[in-house]
């Protein structure tokens, strides 16, 4: 069976190349990868412990309005998305929302994570916000999260009100930027349904451990 296998691997090297075989092996990865919730479901659970060695469970912001987003160093559109993502959290840090930031890249030890959060992102200084790192991308796999950046965000009553990108891809001073995680916000602050409960991540794939 496992001469088989690797005639199997080699033959499907031969054919589309090493860089063909890692595409095609993510796609069957990522085929195996739950939907992410319904929106208006219950927001799951999770318990991670971010680079500095701090514990963090959904119990503890369940009063809170969450925004959580999937990232990786490692990915341009993540970098570029991280003061994007720093602004937000200072801008409705006094509305009392919660920021996180969830590594599930298998290629990212938490060593490599501290590095890049508190010296060299794309903010210039430390992010203001924790990188919480998903072991075994198990928790990317309850969400159903599949790129990087993928946002997901929380109510007070601990339902999921939004999933997807960050934004329109747009430049931040174009007129027709729209920053959906912004509009979002404003709309569950004021005691409103979200108009847009999701939008179509673009981004890097996660990088699975399986």
């Amino acid at each position: 069976m496992k001469t088989k296998a690797m005639l199997g691997v080699a033959t499907l090297v031969a054919c589309v190349g090493v860089g063909g075989v890692a595409f095609m092996m993510n796609e069957m990865a990522l085929a195996d990868v739950a939907d992410p919730p319904a929106i208006g479901t219950d927001f799951p659970s999770f318990n991670m412990t971010d680079y500095e060695g701090k514990t963090h469970s959904l119990d503890e912001y369940k009063d809170k309005v969450l925004v959580l987003s999937f990232t990786s160093q490692g990915c341009p559109y993540s970098r570029a998305a991280d003061p994007i993502y720093a602004n937000l959290m200072q801008e409705y840090k006094d509305d009392g929302v919660v920021f996180l930031s969830v590594d599930a890249d298998k290629n990212n030890a938490p060593s490599d994570i501290e590095e890049y959060a508190t010296a060299k992102n794309e903010t210039g200084k430390k992010l203001p916000y924790p990188v919480l790192k998903d072991e075994m991308n198990k928790y990317a796999d309850t969400m159903g999260a599949t790129r990087t950046p993928e946002i997901y965000i929380k109510d007070k009553d601990g339902k999921l009100v939004y999933h997807g990108a960050i934004d329109n891809q747009k430049k931040t001073d174009d007129p027709e930027y729209v920053n959906y995680v912004k509009s979002a916000l404003d709309e569950v602050l004021a005691g409103k349904p979200v108009s847009t409960p999701s939008k179509s991540a673009y981004g890097c794939g996660i990088k699975r451990a399986s």
